[in-house]
């Protein structure tokens, strides 16, 4: 933030200072004294109160919302600053005249291998002998690609699979991934009348999990890369992340594990809480692990330790909870459930049971266990924590009474992040899916 600032409060001083000339040569001059003295320094209140018109600071003060993070303008770059994201080291500023008295200002920083551009257009006026800012105006932050779309070698996760990606000299491009000795493979043609959006198709070689979703599009904006791909109704049913994470399977059990956790009440009362690493019941805690078979979630955890949850336990998400099913393990390293049963209900009234909905990309499947009813409630959920107001009565009675369900007075200004759309539509084809062609294992 820093560095921005040194930019903007620069280039004040520095417009601030100038004496009456051609315009022409008033931005190639600011631009040649930041070079030359603004990418180093620090300014503190003074170095403000003294250079910074009143017009320009009230204009600052009024039009941008530290708390914005919406992704436009000031407001974000100093959202993202202050939240200690880095947008990377400072590259170059390019200065355009656009018409008389008013010019673009490019800011430019390299973000990785990638190069982040963040408009401001300033319109000068003349104050005597010298200038000053009459109105700035800060435009959208781009991140641009040094290796746009999809690059040869990238890495896309799934569940728990890590696909590559190989750029075909026809432009293709081939998706492969090896799961349980089985190689997996699609092919991607551009499709040249809409950017980022492809028809997928089969490879040669290798089995087509996706045969049944036709169209892929890439969603390639800042914090993410995403492979969308959707059916011939337009419904969203699988979705690969190209963040390039090491180990698919990790991510998978990590994503498993936060839907597991949080505060629940056994049905004899007695308290249980599953954290990262451990469930505590009525107090006694005891560590657990995922079990994974071909590096696939099974949805098994594994309790040791002396609480009465020792042992090996199939997780089901439920709508009020959780349901531990005992399993065992045969000789193949398949479980079967033994008969022993805990239902565990969600304790927490002043937290979203579907909290992780809005967190992370749904991805890894494990939705697709539940009943119909229950995908209805989460993907709900979803709007509800974002204060949307309900117009079904079933929907207003269930979430009224939870504390955190806080409805806006109009559903209007509400916009769910990009996470939170996606799996608004996964779950949404989930929902038409034919029961015949699910596999539910909630009671």
């Amino acid at each position: 933030m820093k560095r921005f600032f040194c930019f903007v409060f620069t280039l004040v001083a520095i417009i601030l200072q100038a004496q009456a000339s051609p315009m022409a040569d008033d931005g190639k001059m600011f631009l040649e004294k930041f070079y030359q003295e603004g990418t180093n320094c620090f300014f503190d209140n003074e170095f403000v109160k003294k250079h910074l018109t009143k017009k320009a600071l009230a204009y600052l003060h009024d039009n941008y919302d530290y708390d914005d993070d919406t992704g436009e303008g000031l407001a974000t770059w100093l959202f993202y600053k202050e939240g200690g994201w880095d947008l990377g080291d400072f590259k170059e500023i390019l200065v355009k005249k656009m018409k008389e008295n008013t010019y673009k200002v490019i800011y430019r920083s390299k973000f990785n291998e990638d190069v982040y551009e963040y408009p401001i257009q300033l319109t000068l006026v003349k104050v005597g002998k010298s200038w000053k800012i009459d109105s700035m105006k800060p435009g959208k932050g781009v991140l641009i690609p040094s290796n746009p779309g999809i690059p040869n070698g990238s890495g896309w996760s799934i569940g728990s699979l890590n696909y590559t990606a190989k750029v075909n000299a026809n432009k293709t491009i081939s998706f492969t991934a090896m799961s349980e000795g089985e190689e997996l493979a699609f092919r991607l043609t551009p499709n040249p009348s809409k950017k980022n959006e492809y028809v997928l198709g089969e490879e040669p070689k290798g089995f087509n999990p996706f045969s049944d979703t036709p169209r892929a599009l890439l969603i390639d904006e800042i914090g993410c890369k995403l492979l969308c791909l959707y059916d011939q109704k337009g419904l969203l049913h699988n979705v690969l992340d190209g963040k390039g994470v090491v180990s698919a399977a990790q991510e998978a059990k990590s994503k498993w594990g936060a839907q597991l956790q949080g505060s629940y009440t056994a049905a004899d009362g007695e308290s249980v809480v599953i954290d990262w690493r451990s469930v505590t019941v009525g107090g006694k805690e005891a560590p657990y692990e995922h079990l994974l078979f071909n590096d696939h979630v099974t949805g098994v955890i594994n309790v040791t330790g002396t609480n009465r949850l020792k042992g090996m336990w199939e997780a089901v998400i439920s709508l009020d909870g959780i349901t531990l099913y005992e399993v065992e393990e045969d000789e193949y390293g398949m479980f079967h459930r033994k008969g022993r049963e805990e239902a565990l209900k969600w304790a927490r009234n002043d937290f979203p049971r579907f909290n992780y909905a809005s967190s992370f990309l749904l991805n890894d499947g494990q939705f697709r266990k539940l009943k119909k009813s229950t995908l209805r409630i989460m993907r709900n959920s979803i709007l509800a924590q974002n204060g949307y107001r309900f117009q079904s009565k079933d929907l207003q009675d269930y979430f009224s009474k939870w504390s955190w369900y806080h409805p806006r007075s109009s559903n209007n200004d509400i916009e769910l992040n990009y996470i939170e759309r996606l799996n608004v539509e996964l779950i949404q084809a989930e929902e038409a899916r034919p029961d015949a062609d699910r596999f539910v294992t909630e009671k």
